[in-house]
């Protein structure tokens, strides 16, 4: 970690004229002691008010007198920023679109409180490191390219004890937990995020996939969450929430519910049928026979007779999840396999790209 000198009075006022408002109490505590920080080699950089910062508040906030400050920025494009009541969000690739199809709308909770979310981060990060500062060989796969299960849920678990509030970490554990089969308590966890954060469909989403493995038994809690999240969510990718909606109708025997989610679907993208036939043609070309049975089953939710009885409904498992999406640790949440970005329009988005790995992080760079 390398932080940077006390801000001075200068520059904290400085930037708050740019910024035209105050700085919030703990952010301007934090940059009195130090004005900005690398965390874990640029991982998460925390912006400063000085020019000679990594990253400046200015340049993080270009359009001044928004209700939610930028403060942090991750390599991959994720942003950090507080709402006017203190509560820490993550913005997923950049955050501050209002372009649904490219992704960059997706806000997680993910601190309580900038303190609290800061502890967190760095108590989660730790765990990838040895003694000797250095990344711990022991914490990934062998082949490199995803963290174990235990330790991403000791990452989780740490940081809870810090920020139990934080909906993304509550998602990145139940990530970690369906990872190592205890389905239950993954279901617990995913209902905890979409508790604490019910304004992000994706907690809705996941909840749902979960609840979906359980086949008939967990049905009606799958359909549930589908229709949380469709209801929250807009466009192209509401159609598609709706299909999932639909196929939990399907084992359900809910021919009403099942007629109903496909008109919700279509009434938002008429031509999903092409798409997801689209997706589905695509899926038979890849080297993954999951993606393939998921285009086919959400293909057959729309497409398929409406039966009276119990429909045969496949029913996929995700495959190893992780956390956040970056190629370092310090994303800072959910991505070793956690829920990605909204899907874009085209061949294989029937929803939402399933989770990534998280790569092993790079070695570490020469400190300055």
């Amino acid at each position: 970690m390398r932080p940077g000198p006390p801000a001075t009075a200068t520059a904290l006022a400085a930037v708050e004229a740019a910024l035209a408002r105050p700085l919030p109490q703990e952010l301007r505590s934090f940059l009195q002691s130090f004005d900005g920080v690398d965390l874990f080699h640029e991982a998460v950089i925390i912006a400063g008010a000085d020019a000679g910062s990594l990253r400046t508040l200015s340049e993080l906030n270009p359009e001044p007198g928004r209700s939610e400050l930028v403060f942090a920025e991750t390599v991959a494009g994720d942003r950090f920023a507080l709402r006017a009541d203190g509560v820490v969000l993550r913005l997923r690739g950049g955050g501050d679109t209002d372009d649904a199809e490219v992704g960059e709308n997706e806000r997680w909770l993910a601190g309580s409180d900038f303190t609290r979310w800061l502890d967190a981060l760095v108590a989660h990060e730790r765990v990838l490191y040895g003694p000797d500062g250095e990344f711990s060989p022991d914490a990934f796969e062998p082949d490199g390219a995803e963290i174990l299960p235990l330790v991403a849920l000791r990452q989780t678990e740490r940081a809870l004890k810090i920020d139990p509030g934080a909906a993304e970490l509550h998602h990145e554990r139940a990530i970690a937990l369906r990872r190592l089969g205890r389905d239950a308590d993954a279901r617990e966890a995913y209902q905890r995020a979409a508790q604490l954060d019910p304004e992000n469909p994706w907690t809705w989403f996941d909840l749902g996939r979960a609840a979906l493995a359980d086949g008939v038994a967990g049905a009606r809690d799958a359909l549930d969450a589908f229709e949380r999240a469709a209801a929250i969510e807009r466009g192209q990718t509401a159609a598609r929430l709706w299909i999932w909606a639909a196929r939990a109708a399907q084992l359900l025997a809910a021919p009403e519910k099942i007629a109903a989610c496909r008109k919700e679907a279509l009434a938002l993208l008429p031509e999903l049928a092409g798409a997801l036939r689209r997706a589905r043609d695509a899926a038979a070309g890849s080297e993954d026979p999951d993606e393939l049975s998921e285009a086919e089953a959400l293909l057959e939710a729309l497409e398929g007779p409406i039966a009276t009885g119990r429909a045969r409904l496949t029913v996929l498992t995700e495959l190893s999840p992780s956390a956040p999406r970056t190629p370092r640790p310090a994303s800072g949440a959910p991505e070793q396999k956690r829920p990605t970005r909204p899907p874009r329009a085209g061949a294989a988005a029937h929803l939402r790209p399933r989770p990534r790995p998280r790569p092993r992080p790079k070695a570490p760079q020469a400190r300055r």
